[in-house]
């Protein structure tokens, strides 16, 4: 997955990290049983918002254990257990990373087509059992995809337009968390802007590997048709800033109408510095360590 949803570490508290990490390590072990090893490998914490979402909008009684896991063999790691209601999150994270693979397979990426080409045989099984589950989720995401296509075949440089499967995509997921039809539009809504803004951060920090292979960025399209230089790149990183604070202003109201009712400090976080501290390490040039 991206990685751009994500918690801002330095302002968390403690006991919010150790359960914000549990989460995590809760959702890494129940896709190991459910849908084979492999499939826990490409997680990220984008997966574990979802989780924390899923987990927050039930009332069902958690319970916390220490496990141990292949990363942390010797030393246990605090662990929620709350299969069944992260049913969906784990389903999710298997369909959206299937098709994430499927798309890096037409890459021209030599590093991303290669690890996309050891990993799709098991997501391939593993997306099955997942479509079973939430057939209507899966159908959602496979229309998304495929009008994703058609845009990179077109090369719109249309940013709006680019980002706008994506954007359908974490829409239908979130709205299968809804438990009425009041929630699923606000959820839909917030998933929609969360999935807009994964795009668009995702389109400017490939911007410097697309130009080198060729491969597609509505940026590119947009901005660097008559050559790329140092003023061509700020011009980029302005524009997205633009679009990015617009994006995050509306998904902040979407979200204080939710009321989610546990793990507000956790989530709030993420929705109102994490977003923001991911995107400007994008925007700086800045590597994921």
């Amino acid at each position: 997955m991206f990685g751009y949803v994500k918690a801002y570490k330095p302002y968390m508290r403690i006991y919010e990290y150790e359960i914000y990490r549990s989460v995590y390590c809760s959702v890494c072990k129940r896709l190991s049983r459910e849908y084979g090893f492999v499939t826990r490998l490409p997680l990220s914490y984008d997966i574990a918002f979802l989780g924390l979402m899923e987990l927050s909008l039930k009332e069902s009684r958690i319970k916390v254990c220490k496990e141990r896991c292949p990363l942390h063999p010797i030393r246990k790691t605090v662990c929620l257990r709350a299969d069944k209601d992260l049913d969906l999150t784990c389903a999710a994270s298997v369909m959206l990373t299937y098709h994430k693979l499927r798309d890096d397979m037409a890459d021209n990426g030599v590093l991303k087509k290669a690890a996309a080409m050891a990993l799709l045989p098991f997501f391939k099984k593993a997306n099955r059992q997942a479509e079973k589950r939430y057939p209507d989720l899966s159908d959602k995401i496979s229309k998304a995809m495929k009008l994703q296509s058609e845009i990179e075949r077109r090369k719109s440089d249309s940013l709006d337009e680019a980002a706008h499967p994506t954007a359908l995509m974490m829409q239908a997921v979130f709205s299968e968390l809804a438990a009425d039809d009041e929630q699923r539009e606000k959820l839909g809504r917030l998933g929609y802007l969360l999935g807009r803004f994964v795009y668009v951060c995702d389109a400017l920090d490939d911007l410097d590997d697309d130009l080198r292979t060729g491969g597609y960025d509505p940026l590119i399209e947009r901005f660097c048709k008559n050559g790329f230089d140092s003023e061509v790149k700020k011009q980029i990183t302005a524009f997205c800033r633009d679009s990015i604070m617009l994006t995050l202003g509306a998904l902040s109201e979407v979200y204080v109408d939710l009321h989610p009712m546990r793990y507000k400090d956790i989530t709030d976080n993420i929705i109102y510095l994490g977003l923001k501290a991911s995107f400007k390490r994008v925007s700086s040039g800045r590597k994921e360590s």
